[in-house]
């Protein structure tokens, strides 16, 4: 589990908006963090929808919320870039297009991955005609 900061820190460094020390909470990124449980709490959601999660959800509220039931894979590698694209939509529309189309992609490569785990053998019922045992030819 992960935290919102963490991911918050992970899409600074993306945009280019640490500090010199590589600090990410400073007065220029006050509006980002800000916005930035809101849209972790849409991406949540997102994630819950296409993994076909039910129950309760409890939103996040600051920076320091715990981000449950989603793992660190999905927390860190995907959501940076979704966080990214939300952030800057407004003020650099070509990066944000960047950060989203990256995001869907990786959304959709964890999600393809993830739902093709655990999958059945396929039964071969039809025997002997994948070696070509049967052909005329």
């Amino acid at each position: 589990m992960r935290t919102v900061r963490e991911i918050f820190d992970a899409s600074m460094g993306l945009i280019d908006e640490l500090g010199s020390k590589g600090e990410s909470l400073r007065r220029e990124t006050e509006e980002y963090q800000r916005r930035t449980p809101s849209i972790i709490n849409m991406m949540i959601s997102e994630y819950r929808l296409l993994s076909g999660e039910r129950g309760g959800f409890v939103p996040m509220e600051s920076l320091e919320d715990m981000v449950l039931r989603i793992d660190d894979a999905y927390a860190l590698g995907v959501m940076q870039y979704g966080l990214a694209a939300n952030l800057l939509v407004d003020e650099n529309p070509a990066a944000a297009g960047f950060y989203q189309q990256r995001y869907e992609e990786l959304r959709n490569i964890y999600f393809s991955r993830r739902m093709s785990d655990g999958g059945e053998a396929i039964e071969d019922i039809y025997g002997g005609i994948e070696f070509g045992q049967f052909a005329r030819w």
